[in-house]
């Protein structure tokens, strides 16, 4: 039979001798009997002693098990309900001879025992947390500490809790749920350990399928009401993330630390939030430390903008020097990590600061910077000038990340990204087709923002940017003319386009000069892209026609003639200009224009 087959056999059998010990349990509870439910009930139990299950099959063996304990609880709360002690039926199953039997039994007791307050809650928590040490193999050893959870929940001495006073406090509920946490996830690792060396993976996959029995203790600790961020950062977190740490494992590590994230309040995270990152900064080297990060500022972030009241994140704490330092040791102590990856920390880091301190430039400016610096520590340039098409757009991996990297702060920054002197320098670092797509986001967002355009040396720094839109590459041949690239075209040049009706000036020959420098820089794209751009450009003079001569007619001691003549001859210039390209459209612009002038002046 092949391995699923015998699986399936395996199974089948456990379950149909557990329904059958089921049947006879409840036969014996109808009849008032508790010495035969519990024999049967032992029996029932001995199923879970099994070798033979895959984790998934066990567990179904598991649930099927778990409902039919439900009656036996429900059964021992009315005998407790009618009077019966306890203590006896506690002790009288731990003389059950077999160990998982006794310890499933002693822990279901147990929770009925804690409901029935013969004794403190923690005396009995306590008692259950040592002798369940006594089941060591892994995936027994974890089923079983998880069924000692859920008869727990709800019977906590937390704050508010009836349990609470003489039956414990909050620090005997979060020590006990710590304490099977702790042996939880060292049955865990265990696991790994099991079995031959080329079954590694499937033991990986296994894993990965129980881990919710190890993250059910942390969302028990999470849901305490009595827990406060204090006593979080002082008693909770330290033990869980000493646990994380010093169990040296890959898995246990990434998921571990991804579930304190996840599960506790964004309050405990800001109040904890150096603690927290040290230990990330200690994690092994194959955890993915950058998943983790943006995991944690994503959560941050999300507080910080659902609560604007208490104000951005990093008012108690700096959050951004936190996760920064927290950044720059791990590429430090981590010599084997590609320039990718650390890019990438950056990316996520800016995309941090956006979100929680959008006023804060400086914040973006410093990871640019830093990403200057870690570029040119390595030999990415000479490499990538080798290997670049004089045209093309790259794919490789760390080119990728450079584009997202300078394309993360356009949405919030917009034009202002050009106030930082790395953005311009990351962009010299790009092929020629990566830094065109960059710039056609650029252009995208100062369109979609309506960022004014109103000083020469923007005007100046922005086409510098975006030159791949302007104008081919020098040396590099002309592609020819096709439907897909002259669509392209035209769908970057209107973007340019658009930019000549973001100019503003009060100062309307300020505003004639920002025309001329972009005539200026819309010539170098040659006769392909003129035909695109000039057109918005004569239009955008001929409104600041209209402007000049509505000002002068409303001032007598001005000489109207003069300054539109001045802006007259810059759009009979351009017309010029394009006329050698395209005749038929020009002659429509001379028509506009005068018609124009025949409004103004006749």
């Amino acid at each position: 039979m092949s391995t699923e087959e015998e699986q399936e056999k395996c199974l089948e059998y456990s379950l149909k001798a557990v329904q059958q010990q089921s049947f006879y349990m409840k036969r014996a509870m109808d009849g008032d009997n508790l010495k035969l439910a519990l024999e049967h009930a032992t029996e029932m139990l001995r199923e879970l002693r099994t070798n033979l299950l895959t984790p998934k099959n066990y567990y179904e063996l598991y649930m099927k098990v778990l409902d039919e304990l439900r009656e036996l609880e429900d059964y021992l709360s009315a005998l407790q309900r009618s009077g019966r002690p306890m203590v006896q039926i506690y002790e009288q199953v731990q003389c059950c001879a077999s160990i998982v039997p006794r310890l499933y039994l002693l822990c279901l007791v147990g929770g009925v025992y804690i409901a029935s307050k013969e004794a403190p809650a923690k005396d009995i928590l306590l008692d259950l947390i040592e002798v369940i040490k006594g089941v060591q193999h892994p995936m027994r050893g974890l089923f079983l500490r998880n069924y000692l959870t859920l008869v727990s929940k709800n019977k906590l001495p937390d704050v508010g809790s009836p349990y609470e006073g003489i039956g414990g406090g909050i620090q005997d509920a979060y020590s006990f749920l710590l304490q099977n946490f702790i042996e939880t996830n060292r049955l865990w690792v265990r696991l790994q350990t099991q079995g031959e060396a080329k079954g590694r993976k499937k033991r990986e996959k296994e894993r990965l399928d129980l881990r919710i029995l190890v993250g059910t203790n942390l969302v028990r600790i999470s849901q305490l009401d009595g827990l406060d961020s204090a006593q979080y950062k002082a008693n909770v977190l330290p033990k869980i993330l000493e646990e994380v740490l010093s169990c040296k494992d890959t898995i246990a590590q990434s998921y571990l630390m991804d579930c304190v994230i996840q599960v506790f309040p964004d309050d405990f995270h800001l109040a904890s939030l150096e603690l927290l990152l040290q230990a990330v900064s200690a994690l092994k080297e194959k955890v993915n430390v950058r998943a983790i990060l943006e995991s944690l500022m994503e959560r941050l972030a999300t507080h910080s903008i659902n609560n604007p009241t208490a104000g951005a994140v990093g008012a108690e704490v700096n959050s951004f020097r936190l996760f920064n330092d927290c950044i720059t040791t791990l590429i430090e102590d981590r010599a084997n990590m590609s320039l990718t990856e650390t890019l990438c920390l950056q990316t996520v880091l800016i995309n941090f600061a956006l979100k929680c301190h959008p006023s804060r430039i400086d914040y973006v400016a410093h990871c640019l910077n830093t990403c200057v610096i870690l570029i040119e520590k390595t030999d990415f340039l000479a490499t990538s000038a080798a290997e670049s098409q004089p045209t093309g757009r790259s794919t490789d991996a760390t080119t990728t990340q450079i584009e997202t990297l300078l394309s993360a702060p356009l949405g919030t920054l917009s034009l202002r990204v050009l106030e930082i002197p790395a953005y311009s320098k990351l962009m010299s670092y790009l092929p020629w087709g990566n830094w065109k797509q960059v710039g056609s986001t650029l252009l995208r967002s100062v369109i979609t923002n309506n960022s004014p355009l109103t000083e020469v040396e923007q005007v100046e720094q922005l086409f510098k940017t975006v030159t791949p839109i302007l104008m081919d590459r020098e040396g590099a041949a002309v592609a020819e003319d096709s439907a897909e690239s002259t669509a392209a075209l035209r769908e970057e040049q209107s973007l340019l386009a658009r930019t000549p009706h973001l100019m503003r000036s009060d100062d309307t020959d300020v505003l004639l000069q920002l025309l001329t420098v972009t005539r200026t820089h819309f010539s170098l794209g040659g006769p392909r892209r003129l035909q695109f751009t000039f057109p918005a450009l004569i239009f955008a003079a001929l409104r600041l026609a209209r402007s000049v001569a509505q000002r002068e007619q409303s001032d007598e001691a001005s000489t109207p003639q003069y300054s539109t003549r001045k802006v007259f001859h810059f759009v009979i210039e351009s017309i010029a200009t394009l006329s050698a390209t395209s005749p038929e459209l020009s002659l429509k612009l001379y028509l506009q224009a005068a018609q124009v002038t025949t409004v103004l002046y006749c």
